[in-house]
């Protein structure tokens, strides 16, 4: 037999209402990823809180702990019912979040993959054509000299280009020169 919703949010705090409300599939797919993320530790932190308690009211009610009030705790059925609301909860968002993590993965991995590349060298037995100028029978070769060129270190500063905690900034490289001007003029 299942309980009315009504019976079942008597139990609940306003804002764990919302938060167990929040965990139905229409509400679930409002939420962003970050959005489930803070519900999720709400949710789990609920959880083990009515856990927690679960176990003290049944330790206190078995005798085997001091009651924490003045009163013993005679049951502790409602508690459990709550922190399983929670499980249940936690366990809606843990899935949504799942599935738009993996939505997020397929979309970024087919954005990361390459175009297929057209063969060209499968026509030729895996080799490249050789490219003809104009005089017949003559291939086109590359000048020695670019290829030497792209080896070279072009600039002094190649390597705090490549790395940004080299760079240097132009602010900071100007201010050193401007203050050593001054001083110079002072002279």
């Amino acid at each position: 037999m299942r309980t009315l919703p009504s019976k079942r949010m008597s139990l609940l705090t306003e804002r764990e209402a919302q938060l167990v409300l929040s965990s139905a599939p229409r509400n679930l797919a409002e939420l962003s990823p970050r959005e489930l993320r803070g519900r999720i530790l709400r949710a789990r932190r609920l959880m083990e809180k009515y856990q927690d308690a679960a176990r003290r009211q049944r330790r206190e009610a078995l005798r085997k702990e001091v009651p924490s009030r003045s009163r013993r705790a005679e049951g502790n059925r409602n508690t459990l019912q709550k922190a399983e609301y929670f499980a249940l909860t936690l366990e809606r968002f843990e899935k949504r979040l799942a599935l738009l993590e993996r939505k997020a993965q397929v979309r970024t991995r087919a954005a990361s993959r390459p175009a297929p590349r057209r063969t060209t060298r499968a026509a030729t037995g895996g080799r490249k054509p050789a490219r003809r100028t104009r005089a017949a029978g003559r291939t086109a070769k590359a000048p020695a000299s670019g290829k030497r060129a792209s080896r070279q270190k072009r600039g002094g500063a190649l390597k705090q280009e490549r790395f940004p905690a080299l760079k240097r900034k132009a602010h900071a490289s100007g201010r050193g020169r401007r203050t050593q001007s001054r001083r110079d003029s002072r002279r």
